[in-house]
């Protein structure tokens, strides 16, 4: 059965109160048939009581069927949910973007501007110069300084912070240049920064599907290291909607939260991942913000020899990670995949919109698909990553949006 974006959250938002409502019950059940147990006790001490409580009240096999509910949809490909508003794309050629991004060497990073840069080429003749701030703001400011010494028409800053850089912003804008932001959690702060715009993914869904596979997989009982980022904006709202989700569905979970920040990766994850499997036996289930944070990580895994005791779960499918679903001894298991090539396609629509004046697009509602073991056949069946979503039909509806 295919079950597109929309009418897997139609679905989840009216079963989320159901799969809560179940726990809940379950919960009251425990709780009512222990209170008489708890007065005969006399003898026993608060902090036991309060124990044995929690402990009852945990019902495992009632949280692993709430979070089946609200997971299991996106299994299934998305389905277009974007703008219906069209936009002129004539006399655009020649007009410049300056694309700072946070550090162009991370995977994702990469394919995002690559396709960006390509869409707008051929779709309207509009260049885009990417500058690689490798983590830095200094280098970010400058990208600032450069866009509006060489009158660009627009600045995308792409994975910053945005209120860190609102004076930048406002001088730009006071020049005349349209600041579009991706990918900075935006959507979920508001436009922090004063920017004209955010294009971004929803990444408190992401934090939600990841807590939710971990609550299936380990059974609703789970230990869990999450391992944030918090230079890179999108990384909170993942992680507290991770850590929101577990409490919520799962009183039996255990979660513990690290923070590695990118110019750490590659260095302290994999000491990390080590460090947890040789000190924690208890923690099975290791959950890095992004998969490209986790690739030093896997290693570790896999030279441990762990890969079927320990489970990893992220975000971002980035090829040439994803893949490693098929390895049984990477540990990969879930890779929450947001298509990455709509991305570009609806920030090119984005860019487009702003040149010619025309109101922005709130949300663009960019496919989110989980991948884990059960469906991981289809990463392996092709190396198309827009086909991994299954639909790829937004391309079409961007395209008849831009006229000419």
């Amino acid at each position: 059965m295919r079950v597109g974006l929309s009418t897997a959250r139609r679905f989840v938002n009216s079963r989320r109160g159901m799969a809560m409502a179940s726990i809940a019950l379950a919960s009251a059940f425990v709780l009512g048939a222990c209170s008489s147990a708890t007065e005969s006790a006399v003898t026993e001490s608060t902090a036991d009581a309060e124990t044995e409580t929690a402990m009852e009240a945990a019902d495992p096999a009632a949280s692993v069927a709430a979070a089946q509910e609200l997971y299991l949809p996106y299994l299934e490909e998305p389905s277009w949910q974007g703008p219906s508003e069209p936009v002129s794309v004539s006399g655009l050629e020649g007009k410049r973007v300056i694309y700072i991004s946070i550090d162009d060497g991370i995977p994702v990073l990469n394919y995002w501007s690559t396709v960006l840069t390509a869409v707008l080429d051929e779709t309207a003749g509009v260049e885009m110069e990417i500058i690689d701030a490798k983590g830095s703001v200094d280098e970010a400011n400058r990208g600032f300084q450069q866009a509006i010494a060489t009158n660009a028409d627009i600045i995308m800053l792409q994975a910053f912070y945005t209120d860190i850089f609102a004076n930048q912003i406002a001088e730009a804008q006071a020049a005349g240049i349209k600041v579009i932001t991706g990918n900075s959690g935006s959507m979920t702060r508001g436009l922090t920064g004063g920017q004209d715009l955010e294009v971004s993914f929803d990444y408190e869904l992401v934090g939600r599907l990841i807590a939710q596979w971990f609550v299936i997989d380990s059974e609703g009982q789970g230990s869990a290291l999450l391992i944030s980022s918090d230079d890179v904006p999108a990384s909170e709202p993942q992680w507290q909607a991770t850590q929101s989700e577990v409490a919520e569905l799962c009183p039996a979970c255990t979660l513990t939260v690290e923070d590695v920040q990118i110019p750490q990766w590659g260095t302290s994850i994999a000491t990390l991942f080590q460090a947890t499997i040789n000190n924690n036996p208890d923690i099975k289930y290791l959950l890095p913000i992004y998969d490209g944070q986790s690739l030093p990580g896997l290693g570790s895994i896999r030279q441990a020899g762990v890969g079927d005791t320990v489970s990893v779960g992220t975000f971002n499918a980035s090829p040439g990670i994803v893949e490693l679903l098929n390895d049984e001894t990477s540990g990969l298991k879930l890779d929450v995949g947001g298509d990455n090539t709509w991305w570009a396609y609806a920030a090119a629509d984005s860019v487009f919109r702003a040149l010619q004046g025309e109101a922005p697009i709130d949300n663009y509602n960019i496919g989110i698909r989980v991948f884990d073991q059960s469906n991981k056949d289809i990463i392996s069946s092709t190396s198309d990553e827009k086909a991994w979503y299954g639909y790829t039909g937004y391309i079409e509806e961007f395209q008849a949006l831009w006229t000419k």
